[in-house]
């Protein structure tokens, strides 16, 4: 359960980060901005969309998103991620439900 819950905690933040880049319409090489002024952090989660190429880096200290490599590599979207981990919860209770009657 625990690996689930970190895999859509890791999914709503790389959907935050996106959401920075974009709304700043850091999207290319010109455009490309400071990670603070985008209000980020330099996490975990944003150094591995760095090293996977879904974040670019234009300059000292300024990045941009890669819309082609986030749309070819980017997760379930979070709904889906929750969908999952209530189903396992859901199984883990009627499991638990059926072991105690017997």
């Amino acid at each position: 359960m625990i690996p689930i819950a970190g895999t859509v905690l890791m999914a709503r933040q790389r959907l935050r980060i996106v959401g920075a880049f974009r709304a700043e319409h850091a999207l290319s090489g010109p455009s490309a901005r400071k990670l603070r002024d985008l209000g980020l952090k330099d996490t975990r989660v944003l150094q591995d969309m760095i090293t996977s190429a879904v974040i670019r880096k234009a300059g000292p200290e300024r990045y941009f998103l890669d819309e082609r490599v986030w749309a070819s590599r980017h997760d379930w979207p979070v709904w889906q991620l929750a969908l999952v981990v209530l189903g396992v919860v859901l199984l883990a209770a009627v499991g638990a439900v059926f072991l105690n009657g017997r």
